[in-house]
């Protein structure tokens, strides 16, 4: 991230910034390494514990600050992973999408649904919070780019 925000910093205007989030799954150490640079919060389901919440974790989007002092603005961690464990990575346009009354989707609905499909393969994960989304903004004129991807880790690496 630290890379990114220096390399940004020179060609984004003044008042621009950009969130972001890196993930590297190290499937032989049955764990993955994330920053996040302002960018939504991790959804994950846990198997072991049997139970959904968020990565409350530090970081400041690419381009806010603009030099050397960004790097004590994030933090990059390493996370243990299980079979069944499901990592759902979203835009901002998934949890601010708006119904016909202004209400937004919300980071709590959004975590009610994942309790309610986390046993369902990552497709079918993936399907079933994005007709949520759907069905909850009916008709309703999207303010916001909407992108999700759903990651379900199994026992076995998958093959190249």
């Amino acid at each position: 991230m630290v890379q990114a925000n220096e390399a940004l910093t020179h060609c984004l205007e003044r008042s621009s910034f950009i969130t972001a989030a890196f993930y590297l799954i190290d499937y032989q150490a049955g764990g993955f390494s994330f920053a996040r640079a302002g960018h939504c919060h991790t959804l994950y389901y846990h198997s072991i514990k049997e139970e959904v919440s968020y990565f409350r974790t530090e970081g400041l989007g690419l381009g806010i600050i603009r030099n050397a002092g960004y790097e004590k603005h994030v933090k990059t961690q390493f996370w243990d992973y299980n079979p069944g464990d499901v990592m759902v990575i979203y835009t901002d346009g998934i949890v601010e999408a708006r119904d016909g009354e202004g209400n937004e989707y919300g980071e709590e609905r959004l975590r009610q649904m994942l309790e309610a499909c986390f046993y369902q393969s990552a497709e079918e994960i993936n399907a079933h919070l994005r007709h949520d989304v759907q069905e909850f903004s009916r008709g309703q004129p999207l303010h916001d780019d909407q992108t999700l991807l759903v990651i379900k880790f199994k026992a076995a690496q998958p093959h190249a």
